[in-house]
């Protein structure tokens, strides 16, 4: 048991490393943009699948609150 207790602690710790965050998608974004000759369809597909994955890892975790994860998805899209 304190083996799998263990293995459990160690899954959920890999998972909230990996968490993606609305900041990290507007980061990569302005990063996209501030290239030399920027794609910028390119650089937009790239933030809306992030802001998804983001989305997503915030509606993952063990409690999520639903209200909140949907304002910082609105704010990531630009929707105040």
């Amino acid at each position: 048991m304190v083996k799998f207790n263990f293995l459990f602690a160690l899954a959920l710790a890999a998972g909230a490393l990996a968490t993606t965050t609305n900041s990290d998608c507007q980061s990569s974004f302005d990063t996209c943009r501030s290239s030399g000759d920027p794609n910028e369809a390119y650089c937009a597909s790239q933030h809306a699948s992030c802001c998804a994955t983001a989305y997503n890892d915030c509606r993952s975790t063990g409690d999520p609150n639903e209200a909140e994860c949907a304002a910082l998805n609105a704010a990531c899209k630009g929707q105040n």
